[in-house]
């Protein structure tokens, strides 16, 4: 049982190590509003369900072993982080231009990015193949060879998935304190310029970095 405890407690060190699914979730959450942090955090366990169903049915260890499906979804990763960067940029760029906006309009453009949250969670984690190395190197590790393997997985995958979600739903509540300082037009911009810089090398990092 100390195993699951020692598990949690590493789990929860990678997930609050800042990366794509933190800085997304931290961006929607205070540049559009928590709803939209939530609905990333969403798209995040999502795409680790997925890849936790994957790794329990041996699907991850393929990928893994084929260099191109790997590099693939390396490169199309790194490349969807320099979208999401450009065009967070591009935004500040934007909000500077239309300050004067009717709010009618700005309210529907706010929908369209609720709209969009969700699937942006997802992509980041799904063309991470850092998850895919953490569900075939990391969780492996945790496992008793001598006992039920795919008991197990699905046990440690699970307990995975919850502390993720737990999380940031945890960081979520707490950025509800300062999102408001974060809606000036000026800060806004600011951070959208950041984060975007942030995506950008991100994105670069992942797209250039050895396996």
């Amino acid at each position: 049982m100390s195993h699951y405890y020692m598990f949690i407690f590493v789990s929860l060190i990678i997930i609050m190590t800042p990366g794509p699914d933190f800085i997304l979730i931290t961006k929607n959450a205070l540049t559009i509003n928590r709803h939209a942090g939530r609905m990333t955090s969403y798209g995040v366990v999502t795409g680790h369900i997925i890849y936790a169903t994957a790794s329990i049915l041996g699907f991850t260890a393929i990928i893994a072993k084929s260099i191109v499906l790997f590099e693939g979804i390396k490169y199309t990763g790194g490349i969807y982080l320099l979208y999401l960067g450009i065009k967070a940029i591009l935004s500040s760029i934007k909000n500077k231009e239309k300050e004067n906006t009717e709010i009618k309009l700005e309210a529907e453009l706010q929908v369209a990015q609720k709209n969009t949250s969700y699937f942006q969670g997802l992509a980041s984690t799904l063309l991470n193949p850092k998850a895919i190395m953490f569900y075939i190197s990391f969780l492996p590790q945790f496992i008793d060879l001598q006992g039920n393997i795919i008991l197990q997985s699905v046990i440690l995958a699970g307990l995975f998935i919850i502390t993720v979600l737990l999380w940031f739903t945890l960081y979520l509540y707490i950025l509800t304190y300062i999102s408001s300082w974060f809606k000036k037009p000026s800060v806004e911009r600011i951070f959208d310029r950041v984060s975007g810089i942030a995506l950008i090398y991100l994105g670069i990092k992942l797209a250039l970095g050895k396996n």
